[in-house]
Parts: structure tokens; sequence; C-alpha cells
């Protein structure tokens, strides 16, 4: 049987957090208190001193002690009870006379002290000196105040006819200090469960949003993607909450990006399971009737190469998908000027296509954007061909370059059939085609504008469509890039 040992590493997060907040909390306490203890301490204990040095100085001014009757000591009984200043200010004190050789002639106390008067101080007595002298001794456990003076003559003033010695057995102050103590000790013992509690509650409260996280971690990671959420349990912006929105919108992108790839992976398979299917038949058909007729061969081979060559198309275009979405990853950045790409790309479709009229309006000369040549040439290559193909007779293709701000946008339009609204949002989605029979028929798979969006998402920019065709013929497709300050360089 092996026994556990105490250790913070293996306990809650609730029970550090009050482990730690009782810590702090209580030290913050005991810090105050010790302080609060060791100034009445030392204020008590100079009030005590200022006793002693009075007493002291009340003794050694008595005019009978300076005549010289030093060694009566019946007389210094006398002086002691009846001069006032000092018999109103001995109290608990004990008051020794020496002589001036340094021998002691007697103690002077209250009967009530005897205990503390009784007893020999001889050995703090310091002779054969002129000063005022202070010590604070400890004598059986207790700490005392004794403080010396000579009596000096009252005949020149200058010889000492001996001395006197008070010692405050400090009773009131060490009373005092204990009863401190005692209740130093009590209030931190209180100190220590309220604050024991008040951490508990604390880390209760601030821990119960990061519990509820977790366990919606655990059910996601047993039962999968259900849609489940975290409610905030306050309005307020603290990190907690925050961190409970962020965990949030992080389930809501990977359930769409779930989606997305579930989707996707549905959507690839329709797609390429139409042309496998196609040239599976034509290849069934070569092997029972086009061995010997030659017509049958000719169309089947024709067919053939004609999915192969979709089959081809779309995974080149799979492959363009899956490297725009790594293109924030790029290293091979490049400031490109846009007025020229645009330009080079109108050119070239009024090659490809002498019977359309492109146009393009610069409202701005010098537009430069952080992106790669290739990919803003790629970009303009897909909107401007779907303008092409869904142009449906309207041989007009506008194109418009201005700047917003400070961002770069480049419009493009034709005059065909439109989208209607409730499939403009849609057009960006993978394998999504506005009428799926004639997409087909001109070629496209649905992944273009798709893969534009990519690519201008990864760049920081956004891309949108417009058409209403009640309204009027025709969509535009509108790419909004940052805007890049190009420094000429002097010569």
């Amino acid at each position: 049987m092996t026994t556990s040992t105490f250790s913070l590493k293996s306990r809650s997060l609730k029970f550090k957090w009050t482990f730690g907040a009782s810590a702090a909390i209580f030290l913050t306490f005991f810090l105050f208190s010790f302080a609060i203890y060791q100034g009445i301490g030392q204020m008590l204990l100079n009030e005590e001193e200022q006793k002693a040095n009075s007493l002291l100085v009340a003794t050694a001014s008595s005019e009978v002690l300076k005549s010289g009757n030093i060694d009566n000591d019946d007389l210094n009984k006398k002086v002691m009870d009846d001069t006032k200043a000092i018999s109103q200010r001995i109290q608990d004190q004990v008051v020794a006379i020496y002589d001036k050789d340094g021998e002691r002639i007697n103690n002077y106390y209250y009967p009530q002290y005897s205990e503390t008067g009784s007893k020999d101080y001889s050995k703090y007595f310091v002779p054969d000196n002129d000063e005022m002298l202070t010590s604070k001794p400890t004598v059986d456990g207790q700490k005392m105040i004794i403080t010396q003076s000579p009596i000096v003559s009252s005949a020149d003033n200058s010889t000492i006819v001996g001395y006197v010695q008070v010692i405050n057995p400090l009773t009131s102050y060490n009373k005092m200090m204990d009863k401190l103590l005692v209740i130093m000790f009590i209030l931190g013992a209180v100190a220590l469960f309220i604050s024991g509690m008040l951490g508990y509650l604390l880390a209760q409260n601030f821990l119960n949003p990061l519990t509820k996280l977790a366990r919606s971690m655990n059910d996601i990671r047993r039962n999968g993607f259900q849609k489940k959420r975290i409610e905030p349990i306050t309005q307020t912006k603290d990190e907690i909450g925050e961190l409970t929105i962020v965990f949030n919108d992080m389930m809501t992108r990977i359930e769409n990006s779930f989606e997305q790839q579930k989707q996707f992976v549905e959507d690839a398979s329709h797609e390429l399971r139409t042309p496998v299917q196609i040239m599976e038949g034509h290849l069934k058909l070569l092997d029972r009737w086009g061995k010997d007729d030659p017509e049958v061969l000719d169309e089947s081979l024709k067919a053939s190469l004609t999915e192969l060559e979709r089959m081809k198309k779309l995974v080149q275009e799979m492959l363009d998908l899956s490297r725009a979405e790594q293109v924030s990853q790029t290293k091979e950045l490049q400031i490109v000027n846009v007025n020229d790409t645009v330009e080079q790309v109108r050119r070239n479709f009024e090659v490809m296509y002498e019977d359309f009229s492109f146009t393009l309006s610069e409202e701005a000369e010098n537009l430069h954007a952080m992106i790669q040549h290739n990919h803003l040439e790629q970009l303009l290559i897909i909107i401007m061909d779907n303008a092409v193909k869904y142009s449906d007779g309207a041989k007009q293709v506008d194109m418009r370059l201005y700047q917003a701000e400070d961002k770069i946008r480049i419009s493009i339009r034709d005059y065909g059939v439109g989208i209607s609204k409730e499939e403009v949002e849609k057009v960006f989605n993978r394998f999504y085609r506005v009428d799926k029979a004639r997409s087909r028929e001109k070629g496209g798979n649905g992944l273009g504008l798709a893969i534009a969006k990519q690519l201008v998402e990864g760049y920081l920019g956004t891309i949108e469509a417009e058409s209403n065709p009640e309204k009027e013929p025709g969509t535009m497709i509108t790419i909004t890039l940052p805007l890049i300050e190009k420094v000429v360089e002097k010569a």
C-alpha cells in the first residue's frame, strides 16, 4: 500500500487558487499585525523607559542623598516614602542605592513587589561611571529596563557621593504584550478561516466557466460536434469571459471546417464519379464491340479522353484550392503594381476573345498591393473567365480599378444572365454552380470562385458578388485588397 504525500502539483486548480488566495490574505494580515505589534511594543517600551528615567532623575536629585547621608538606610527609606516625586513614580519599580565605592546599600520598593525587589541587581551596575546609563537585559526570562546615575554632592556639584539604580520590571508592558499576542493569534486564526472561505468562494466563482469549458470539451471528445456552446455567465469583459467567447468562436470555426470538409469530400466524390462512370461505360463498350467496330472505337476513345481531360482539370483545381488555403503562410510576398497587372490580363483576354469588348476604367494610378503577381493574375483570370462563359450572348465585360480610402478595389462586370438573390451568396462555395447543366457544358467544376475567395482572404482582402437580374442584367464581382504605399527612392 502506497501513501500519498501532499503536493500542490497533484491538487486541482480550485485548491491551488484557494490555497494561494488564503496564503496571500493571511500573509498580508500577518505582516500588518506584526507591524502593529512591533509598533505598539516599541511605543510602550519607550514609555516605560521614560518612567524609569523620571524616577532615576527624581532620586538622584534628592537633597538628602546629595548631602552625603547616603549610608543611612533609615534615612534613605524616609526619603523614598516622604518625597512625593519619588513615591508617586516608583509604583512597581525598584530603586537600589550604592555608595561611592559601588557597594549596594539596599533596594527600596513597595512590599507587594517583593519578588522583584528582593533580588540583587548588582551585576548590572557599572562602577566608576559619571554618566546616566540605560540597559535592557533579560532577567529570569523577563525583559527589564535598568538605568543608573551618579549622585553628585550638593556642596560642590562635582563630587560623586553614591549611585542610584532604577530597575523597571516592565510588568505592565509584559502583560500588555502577552494579551496583544493572544489577541493576534485568535484574530489570525479567524482571518485564516475567513481568507480560506473567501479564497474558496472566489476560486469557485472564477473557475466555474473553466469547469464548464472542460466539461464541454470532454462531451465533444466523447460525442463529437453537437453544436454545444458555453453560455457566458456574465456580460463582463474579463479574461475568462473572453476565453469563453474565443472557445465558442473556435468551436464554430472547427465545426464549419468539418462540415465544409465533409461537403468537399462528398462533392469531390460526386464530381469524380461521373467521369469515371462514363469512362467505365465506354471501356465496357470497347470491350464488347469496339474491337471490331471502328466507329464505336473512335467514339469511345474520344469520350474517354474528354472525361479524362475534365478529371485532370478538376484535380488541378482541387490542388489550386488547397494551395490557396495556405497562401497566408507563404514567404514569397511581393509588392505588385495592380494597374499593370489588370491591364495585362485585359489585353490577354482581348487576344483570346476577339469578338468581345473589354473596357478598363482606371480611376487611380500606381496602386500597389502586397500579393504575388501570379496570384493576382490567377484571381483576375478566374473572374474574367466566368464573365466570358456566362455572358449569354452579351459580348461586353467592363473592368474598373479605383481606390477607396486605404483599399484597392477591382470590379469586373458582365452583362449575362445574372444570379438570383438566393444564390448570389453561394457562388463562392466549393463545387457550387448556379445552373449545373449549363456549367457542365461550359466545362466548369464550381471551384474557380472558391479558389479566388481563398486567395483574396489569404492576402487580407475580400471578394463580393452583386447581381439583380430583375432590375439589370449581368453580375459584378468586386475584389478588395489592402493598399500599400510604395516609397519611391530618390536618385
